[in-house]
């Protein structure tokens, strides 16, 4: 186990609990992603670990985490990300495979690295859902501090439609995850 690996794996752990706790009636919950629901945020983290699992067995993506994102979380989505949740431990579990080269949105990364990189998605995306649920927004600190060290440098070429929002002014001296939270334009 690398160290973004094991990042990741508490990312997407700490995402799993978020999923879990919602509440059925608060799928259809506002989100602070823009037009975006509680269903949105836990369809396009179900999707996006599916590309991940397929970019390490070599297949293309099977669905869209951009278009239409509620629909990969379907009718229960805590056992939609449970799926997903195992099928990324099956696909890491294949001696070597931190190591492999997989092609990205990115361009050509290993395997570790595309984790490393993906940890800051997911870290946020569970902020994102503790807001549209009313659930713990806390995150761990930890991934706080990775993902604003994975961000920082990207941040500003990442801003537009369905990426970052401007930047949000932030009080000198703020924690990290409101630091974190305002470099991707959410107001914490």
């Amino acid at each position: 186990m690398s160290l973004n690996s094991e990042r990741y794996r508490r990312a997407i752990d700490q995402f799993g609990r978020v999923v879990t706790s919602a509440m059925p009636a608060r799928w259809d919950a506002p989100s602070p992603c823009t037009a975006w629901t509680a269903l949105d945020i836990a369809g396009h983290v179900i999707a996006i670990q599916h590309a991940i699992v397929a970019a390490i067995a070599g297949q293309r993506p099977p669905m869209n985490p951009m278009k239409d994102p509620g629909r990969h979380a379907g009718a229960d989505p805590a056992a939609a990300w449970l799926a997903a949740s195992a099928a990324i431990d099956m696909a890491l579990v294949e001696p070597g495979v931190l190591d492999r080269i997989v092609s990205t949105w990115r361009g050509d990364v290993t395997v570790d690295d595309m984790l490393g990189y993906n940890v800051a998605d997911t870290t946020i995306h569970a902020w994102d859902l503790a807001r549209a649920i009313g659930g713990d927004d806390r995150l761990d600190p930890d991934l706080v501090v990775a993902s604003l060290e994975i961000l920082a440098p990207v941040a500003d070429t990442m801003r537009g439609p369905n990426m970052f929002a401007g930047s949000v002014e932030v009080e000198p001296g703020a924690d990290p995850q409101t630091r974190l939270l305002a470099m991707v334009g959410r107001a914490g």
